[in-house]
């Protein structure tokens, strides 16, 4: 065990601490969003995962730190405390959510689950139920496209199978989202970077 360990486990113990717990170190964390912050290429965003950061003032330090108000979150009563905390936070959903699921929010949250929230379409299907869903509100929603970039974990694999589809009216997709190392090459899936 490297001495910085050895250092936490005696602290733990003198603290009485014998159960597994979360031990943050905001200086080690402060610098890797100086990293972060560093090299992050011009004009590129960043993007928190609540899923990966599952505690409101731990999102809010590194959301101040990289000046960004963008979540991506994955599960309702998470998303409305999202909406809560961050008033001009902007959600996209890191999976598909069920229609049922999706009207369920829109019709018990507050107002920024219409504005706010970015939902994800992965299948012909799911867009057309979607769409239902738009003109049952009578509202707009925001959508985004999840496309397979090799990973196979579902969504779109061509951009034919994009182009082939057919909007429906009340939904305005916002872009495509994908996941892990081939994210990079989602530009040239799509027409390369002068598209992206």
């Amino acid at each position: 065990m490297s001495a910085y360990f050895a250092e936490l486990s005696k602290a733990l113990k003198a603290a009485d601490i014998f159960r597994p717990c979360l031990v943050l170190d905001r200086d080690r964390l402060d610098a890797n969003i100086a990293l972060v912050k560093q090299r992050l290429a011009a004009g590129l965003a960043v993007r928190l995962v609540d899923k990966s950061l599952p505690c409101l003032p731990l999102l809010s330090h590194i959301a101040r730190a990289l000046g960004t108000d963008r979540f991506m979150t994955f599960h309702p009563p998470v998303t409305q405390a999202l909406l809560d905390a961050f008033p001009e936070g902007d959600l996209l959903y890191g999976k598909p959510m069920p229609v049922g699921a999706a009207r369920a929010a829109l019709t018990r949250g507050g107002a920024g689950w219409w504005s706010r929230v970015c939902w994800l379409i992965d299948t012909p299907e799911r867009l057309a139920e979607y769409g239902a869903l738009a003109a049952g509100l009578d509202t707009e929603l925001r959508f985004a496209f999840e496309v397979d970039v090799g990973l196979h974990r579902g969504g779109f694999s061509s951009p034919a199978g994009i182009r082939a589809l057919t909007i429906p009216k009340g939904l305005r997709c916002e872009g495509v989202m994908a996941y892990e190392a081939h994210a990079p090459e989602i530009p040239g899936l799509f027409g390369g970077a002068k598209k992206r």
